[in-house]
């Protein structure tokens, strides 16, 4: 199969791109490399693959990529709130404004199936459980970008096979290492310092390792049905952040928990999520466990195979901003992106 990855050479793309390679699909992999200098694609992926450095808002380039593919897969963009506050207009064009310019090349291309990553972010703050069939509930830029992506894209490729991929946080190893995800964070703060922060500690947060989403993706990719929501993780895998610190405390002996404010006021997140939907179709999906991602990089760290835990490198928000400082990177607001921003502008977000 012919696949494409808009942003595949990211923490998530990496690891898929070399999934899927190894399991002799023909994979391209569309990047901006927008978060630091230096990043060498054949350092980061398989050399099965072919790369493609382009801005994923160039809809020449999305073309160029997509013609005679039989997927494409969009999972590049700003994650998270933190990121996303730095620049508004930014965040829609890349995280908005970019999957739906893939999605309109990818329909005239005659590409079949499109998969576009989103998050489970976009639920915020629920009591109970979270399903697919849950309202969102999008608290900042990052999850309205991914619920109005998820809309735009259902309504324009009516036609064709889409899968929307709600992914859990995400913990583990990847060639494109972060380490400012809850888990990895905890985990090379408590190595470096002996310290695990912990803001919080009641707000409850679905984890998935990186290569259970890569596996997914894969199994997902070679059965294209219709449109189809998942969300992406397993109903084991719900920790409250307090939890997760217990689980890196473990798994380095003699850190120490340090607990600040029983809410983190900045982050107002809170729901269990349902993964029943994607074991029904996809049984034994997700089997890693946070145990295993937290070794895995406390692992990475204490072999120093991560080389300083606290460079911008392994900080997508601390590398955004190098970016936007640099001039490396900036809202184009040019006819394509101003057109769809004002999708963004015009909707409203009280959508409970």
């Amino acid at each position: 199969m012919r696949i494409v990855l808009y942003g595949g050479a990211g923490y998530l793309g990496t690891v898929a791109t070399r999934h899927l390679t190894e399991l002799g699909h023909q994979v391209t992999v569309v990047d901006g490399l927008i978060y630091q200098r230096g990043d060498d694609p054949a350092r980061l992926l398989p050399s099965a693959s072919t790369f493609i450095q382009a801005d994923l808002r160039d809809p020449a380039a999305l073309r160029r990529a997509a013609t005679g593919a039989d997927a494409v897969v969009h999972l590049g963009g700003l994650v998270g709130e933190p990121a996303c506050a730095l620049d508004e207009t930014l965040a829609v064009e890349l995280n908005y404004a970019s999957p739906v310019l893939a999605a309109e090349v990818a329909r005239t291309a005659g590409v079949k199936h499109v998969v576009f990553f989103s998050s489970c972010s976009v639920y915020g703050h629920h009591d109970g459980t979270v399903d697919e069939d849950t309202t969102p509930n999008p608290l900042g830029i990052y999850a309205r970008t991914k619920v109005l992506a998820e809309r735009t894209l259902t309504g324009l490729l009516n036609d064709r096979a889409l899968t929307v991929l709600r992914l859990a946080t995400v913990h583990g190893r990847s060639p494109r290492q972060r380490l400012d995800s809850v888990a990895n964070r905890m985990t090379a703060q408590a190595l470096a310092t002996g310290r695990i922060p912990l803001n919080g500690g009641t707000q409850r947060r679905p984890l998935v390792h990186v290569a259970d989403v890569a596996d997914v993706l894969a199994q997902v990719l070679t059965t294209p049905d219709g449109h189809r929501t998942f969300n992406v993780g397993a109903d084991r895998e719900n920790y409250t952040i307090a939890e997760i610190a217990q689980t890196v405390q473990q798994a380095v002996p003699g850190c120490r928990i340090d607990a600040g404010p029983e809410r983190d006021e900045a982050d107002a997140r809170d729901y269990r999520t349902s993964f029943a939907r994607l074991t029904a179709a996809f049984p034994g999906a997700c089997p890693t466990p946070l145990s295993h991602g937290v070794r895995e990089v406390a692992d990475a760290v204490q072999a120093g195979d991560l080389d300083h835990p606290d460079l911008p490198e392994y900080d997508n928000l601390v590398g955004l901003k190098n970016s936007l400082a640099d001039g490396r990177i900036r809202a184009l607001a040019d006819d394509d992106c101003t057109r769809l921003h004002a999708d963004y502008t015009r909707t409203s977000w009280s959508v409970r």
